[in-house]
């Protein structure tokens, strides 16, 4: 199948049932943030032929022979797109996690959808902001300044990490390659009270692609309180974190 990525021509299959988002980033566009899954939060947000769309929502096969700019595209040789760097200039982020998503869509909007920026703005979420400095990135309204060495003193300047923030380049947990990563199952206690007397990991370890079993005997002695209380002087602190007493359906077992 072929794509036109950020201006490249690209073949490649997806996988049935693979969403768009996914297939960009395993292709390495990690600015393509893995949020809500469910076509809310706006992280994903990506342009189909020039027009935003959140990409964790469409089938990656629906988009060949469509044009696909991330945020890793968006800016020219050399130079941030407007966009970028209003959002630079404002500081509009803090966490970062949202803001790809954001620039796309901001750097979409035409003025009609400027003037309603609650609307144009709800499939984009950003819990850090308020949102305020946002709209200063829209309207320009920007109070950064460039300070000569050593004269930084009661100025604002930009955020370090800024320029890979607006870039899509700053990397989270989601966007570190785990190839060669284990994956953990738990195994919890449908009992809500019990004694574990022996555990045979014979069968599972027999199971291919397992690395290890482990159980109350590979456990640590640290023990833990989970009453979680405002003042915990009283909590008791008698719990491991694989323990061989069950307290409570769903505690765990075994890993």
């Amino acid at each position: 199948m072929s794509y036109q990525i950020n201006g490249e021509e690209f073949s490649d299959q997806p996988r049935p049932g693979q969403c768009l988002r996914t297939f960009l980033r395993e292709l390495g566009h990690f600015g393509v943030k893995k949020g809500c899954d469910a076509g809310d939060c706006g992280a994903c947000t990506i342009w189909l032929d020039g027009e935003p769309v959140h990409s964790c929502i469409i089938p990656a096969f629906r988009a060949e022979g469509h044009a696909i700019t991330t945020i890793e595209g968006l800016a020219s040789p050399g130079q941030l797109h407007p966009m970028q760097q209003a959002f630079l200039d404002a500081q509009a982020f803090q966490c970062g996690f949202c803001t790809s998503g954001m620039i796309m869509t901001c750097a979409a909007l035409n003025q009609a959808q400027r003037q309603d920026l609650g609307a144009s703005l709800k499939g984009n979420l950003c819990r850090c902001t308020g949102y305020r400095t946002i709209q200063d990135a829209i309207d320009g309204n920007t109070n950064v300044e460039t300070a000569a060495a050593g004269t930084a003193f009661g100025r604002s300047l930009p955020a370090p990490a800024g320029p890979q923030v607006v870039t899509g380049a700053a990397r989270y947990t989601f966007d570190v390659p785990t190839q060669d990563a284990l994956h953990i199952k738990m195994l919890r206690s449908p009992h809500a009270h019990a004694s574990i007397v022996w555990i045979d990991t014979s069968a599972a370890l027999a199971v291919p692609g397992v690395h290890a079993v482990l159980t109350h005997e590979d456990a640590p002695p640290t023990l833990f309180s989970t009453a979680r209380h405002e003042i915990d002087a009283m909590d008791p602190v008698d719990t491991r974190v694989l323990d061989q007493v069950m307290r409570f359906i769903g505690q765990k077992v075994a890993a």
